[in-house]
């Protein structure tokens, strides 16, 4: 088995060791601080952990272990220690061998580390560290250390919430021609787009939307946006209609709270104006990045809407009518939260690729995602989009993205290359 990170790229791996990038800034501050918090909130609810526990006397032993082995995992990243072997017993995800040979593998003369080894790797390797440190416990193996932030997320977003589900509801009820199922369609896309930016993992853990915002400041955005190849979607879209009798569309979502909703509001659309006969949700297997949408996370939300005012209950109500009639699914892949790219997905993981190739159209969601679209390479900004992904195609696919790491691609040569969080 060779490592990915080990093969010969084109331009650089973007890494923690350029002092005043991304990659840097993440490791040295947001990393650590987002351990800090998983660390304070388990001390700060102990009672309620320990209460939630068959076995009380057990997870006082469990939580002090698990607190214990955190903070050594942050001090180690702090200090830029080796990064150690994964101590993988019984994981259900089945990847214990794959990780620990890009961790053999992912060095040039050293053993890999926090600031010199590939950021992708880094990065993807403390979340799948955390998850580790829960699992290998006795009585706390599933405790998602991030859930208690995505409910709040999405608690502290009601207002804007059920602004956005009404709108679904009443462009969902209503026949429409087709250049208003057009208009439509794209303004779900921009919506889904800049939804993208409530993201706890750049945030460190805190909710930053702002009361009735959000859908004003779409309205203002679009000529914000740097690769617009809208249009062209919405042609493909519609070639879609003539050429196949069952239509599937693909997401492979990326946050929770507003975007997740967003991109349920997408698929709602879709599928009441037959765009599509099915919508795949891709979500992440494990707690992962803080705020990606694990199918707990959409159960919870959907509950909580069901729950809520008029218009957040009829919204939940045709989700989990579609989730019954499976026009809606929901899959984990365990691929997902591996430190690979894309572009190697058809030799790792073969039945997924043919699985994503089953759809008439593939949506990529957020940063995490286009930086394994792109393997995390330094790439010209001028790069095409298709040298971009290194021959990974199972189906037409788009990616929706702000920026917050460097890497991007297809910006004309007449532009300047966007400075951070800059929209894309």
């Amino acid at each position: 088995m060779t490592s990915t990170f080990g093969s010969c790229s084109p331009y650089p791996y973007l890494s923690a060791g350029v002092p005043g990038s991304f990659a840097y800034r993440t490791v040295k501050d947001r990393m650590p601080v987002i351990l800090t918090k998983v660390i304070d909130f388990l001390c700060r609810n102990k009672h309620e952990i320990l209460e939630s526990s068959t076995a009380e006397a057990g997870s006082i032993e469990d939580l002090k272990l698990i607190i214990g082995k955190l903070s050594q995992l942050r001090s180690e990243m702090q200090t830029n220690k080796t990064l150690r072997p994964l101590e993988i017993s019984s994981s259900h995800l089945r990847d214990g061998a794959k990780w620990n040979n890009e961790l053999i593998e992912a060095k040039d003369s050293s053993s890999p580390q926090w600031f010199s080894s590939p950021w992708l790797l880094v990065e993807c390797y403390m979340y799948r560290a955390i998850y580790c440190i829960f699992e290998n416990s006795i009585h706390l193996k599933r405790l998602d250390p991030f859930s208690h932030m995505k409910e709040e997320l999405i608690i502290s977003q009601k207002y804007v919430l059920s602004q956005l589900v009404a709108y679904t509801n009443d462009l969902s009820q209503t026949i429409t021609s087709a250049s208003h199922l057009q208009a439509n369609f794209m303004k779900l896309l921009e919506i889904s787009l800049w939804a993208n930016r409530n993201d706890l993992s750049l945030s460190g853990g805190n909710a930053e939307t702002k009361p009735g915002s959000f859908l004003d400041d779409v309205e203002q955005l679009s000529s914000h946006i740097l690769v617009n190849n809208a249009n062209e979607l919405w042609l493909y879209v519609e070639q879609v209609q003539k050429d196949f009798r069952n239509k599937e569309l693909g997401i492979i979502m990326d946050n929770s709270g507003l975007e997740m909703v967003a991109d349920l509001c997408l698929a709602v659309y879709c599928i009441s104006h037959q765009l599509f006969d099915r919508v795949i949700f891709y979500v992440k297997k494990i707690p992962w990045f803080v705020s990606d949408t694990t199918f707990d996370d959409l159960q919870w939300a959907l509950h909580y809407m069901e729950k809520d005012v008029p218009e957040m209950q009829c919204f939940a109500s045709k989700c989990l009518g579609y989730l019954d009639s499976q026009q809606f699914q929901v899959v984990e892949e365990g691929y997902f939260t591996l430190p690979l790219p894309y572009h190697v997905m058809n030799k790792e993981d073969p039945d997924l690729y043919n699985k994503l190739s089953q759809s008439q159209l593939l949506i990529f969601k957020g940063d995490l995602n286009y930086r394994k679209l792109g393997a995390d390479i330094d790439w010209p900004s001028t790069t095409t989009f298709e040298k971009f992904l290194q021959g990974f195609k199972p189906a037409p696919l788009v990616a929706l993205r702000t920026i917050k790491a460097e890497i991007i691609c297809d910006i004309p040569s007449t532009k300047r290359k966007p400075r951070l969080l800059s929209p894309a």
